[in-house]
């Protein structure tokens, strides 16, 4: 990420393009007898001094799996506190969906 190079895309699209021409092989993902959501978060209140916008990042894992992951730029937030619990919030409502709609034990 830090230092992107031809080679990395040029990977990242033949794994995608092999992924899409073969969807009957599926992923396999070993069954632990219990499924945990873990939910991380981090916010940066006008964090980039080129447009001052605030960033909100998280992401969600399913038995140590990344299921999602988010980055959001938004307007300025009044205090650093509010947009902390703007992205714990989306971080949570997420890991309720995944507990609610995919996650199926």
């Amino acid at each position: 990420m830090h230092q992107p190079r031809e080679v990395y895309w040029t990977t990242t699209l033949r794994i995608l393009t092999y992924i899409r021409s073969s969807p009957e092989k599926g992923l396999l993902h070993k069954k632990h007898g219990h499924v945990r959501i873990f939910g991380y978060s981090d916010s940066g209140n006008a964090g980039d001094k080129g447009d001052r916008k605030s960033t909100t990042d998280y992401c969600t894992f399913t038995g140590g799996i990344l299921v999602t992951y988010r980055s959001k730029k938004q307007d300025v937030f009044r205090s650093s506190a509010e947009i902390e619990y703007k992205v714990m919030t989306y971080t949570n409502c997420e890991m309720m969906w995944l507990k609610k709609s995919v996650i199926r034990v």
